[in-house]
């Protein structure tokens, strides 16, 4: 082998990657939107499923405040401050995990009032047991607490990239929740106190 066919077959070994490399930092946007839109095809039936859930935890948090009379200026205040909290965010996993954050702190209130819970240091997980397992809450909202809980989980745990509408729909979802809770915590007994 002479020379010239050394080279000639080293070039003909290197020229393919280099022509691939060029044209993937030419293309590189392009290449990066397929990738993505890849990636939503292999996930699409558990986002499409997670945008019914979400659209379904709506409808049966709108019923339940429908039929709910009583009106709570706590819970307005509560809509005021999660419009503020929701307004800045445009990323809707972030906008999903900090809405189960007002519930959160709905249910370590109404826990906190029945006595049942003294700790604010406790995990958002030992809050939810914590009033769940008991009867503080009504059947309904008992029921959307668990859903809203289990879709939290569905986007934290199991990487669901939720689109924006459903994450709007799951925010709503979560102010009725909220509210939900708010109004049957003026109903509680606070320790120590005689509500008669």
């Amino acid at each position: 082998m002479d020379q010239l066919t050394f080279i000639s077959k080293i070039i003909n070994a290197t020229a393919w990657p280099i022509v691939v490399l060029i044209l993937g930092l030419v293309h590189r946007n392009r290449i990066s939107d397929l990738l993505l839109f890849l990636r939503k095809i292999k996930a699409g039936p558990i986002e499409a499923e997670f945008n019914v859930d979400a659209r379904k935890l709506l409808e049966s948090s709108k019923e339940i405040i429908a039929n709910s009379s009583v009106n709570s200026s706590k819970a307005q205040k509560t809509d005021v401050a999660l419009a503020k909290i929701y307004t800045t965010k445009h990323d809707p996993t972030n906008m999903i995990l900090e809405g189960w954050k007002s519930v959160d702190g709905a249910l370590f209130r109404i826990g906190r009032d029945a006595g049942i819970l003294v700790d604010p240091m406790d995990s958002f997980k030992s809050v939810y047991l914590g009033v769940i397992s008991t009867d503080l809450l009504e059947p309904e909202t008992k029921k959307l607490v668990i859903e809203v809980y289990e879709l939290r989980n569905r986007v934290a745990h199991a990487k669901v990239k939720p689109s924006m509408d459903s994450a709007k729909d799951y925010i709503l979802a979560v102010e009725q929740v909220v509210k939900l809770i708010e109004i049957q915590r003026e109903g509680i007994a606070k320790p120590g106190t005689d509500k008669s």
